[in-house]
């Protein structure tokens, strides 16, 4: 009665991509609704390696950017990377924070933006020894997004 979603891309730290994101919301969806499944756990695939979610994958936005000719970086251009995956990233973030099932999330290793989206709204998160939390964008003077606005002060 526990779903299991793993998370892996461990040469890419699990870094979130669109097809991750693509994969996680239909199986969210079903656990939503489904009484056979009473709770889940988030994790990352190896334990023990460096990463539970190293954040959205940075570098499929930037090369998608590059693509784009109006240099809006794809920012609300329909089927481009950054603007379908931001929405569809915050969609699942939004479905995990309101799911009534409770969620465990296992902190092993860097779990940074996107990774923080997916678990800090479930009921549990354990952390390991080697745990490092972080939003690098507040490092710029960015606001963090994935919802710790709401987070944090709590």
């Amino acid at each position: 009665s526990i779903g299991e979603l793993i998370l892996n891309r461990p040469k890419a730290l699990h870094a979130l991509n669109p097809n991750m994101v693509a994969i996680a919301t239909p199986v969210v969806q079903d656990w939503k609704s489904n009484d056979a499944v009473a709770s889940f756990v988030m994790r990352s695939e190896p334990w023990g390696g460096k990463a539970f979610c190293a954040g959205g994958d940075v570098r499929a936005v930037y090369e998608d950017g590059l693509a784009n000719e109006t240099g809006t970086a794809g920012l609300g251009v329909p089927g481009s990377i950054t603007g379908d995956f931001f929405r569809k990233e915050y969609e699942l973030n939004y479905m995990l924070a309101t799911c009534p099932k409770p969620q465990v999330s296992l902190w092993d290793g860097i779990v940074m933006g996107g990774g923080v989206g997916l678990s800090v709204h479930g009921a549990f998160r354990v952390c390991s020894e080697k745990a490092l939390f972080a939003m690098p964008e507040t490092g710029i003077g960015l606001f963090p997004d994935v919802g710790l606005t709401y987070v944090l002060p709590r």
